[in-house]
């Protein structure tokens, strides 16, 4: 996978660690040990606040780099 692809999923995983307490599946070959973890709706909606906020910080970033 690319650098920004890696870098996507890092801090996706950072955001399922932090807002919902689960550690992502390292690679698709462990889908076999996976199991269902509950979650707070509060946490998810934390967490996706998390992601946009990284996507808004990322696409401003983007956005200063580009314009000048």
């Amino acid at each position: 996978m690319n650098t920004l692809g890696d870098e996507r999923l890092d801090t996706l995983s950072e955001i399922a660690i932090d807002c919902l307490g689960i550690e992502p599946l390292a690679s698709p070959v462990q889908r076999q040990d996976a199991r269902f973890v509950v979650v707070r709706a509060e946490d998810i909606a934390r967490a996706l606040e998390s992601a946009y906020d990284v996507g808004l910080i990322n696409g401003y970033r983007l956005h200063r780099l580009n314009g000048m």
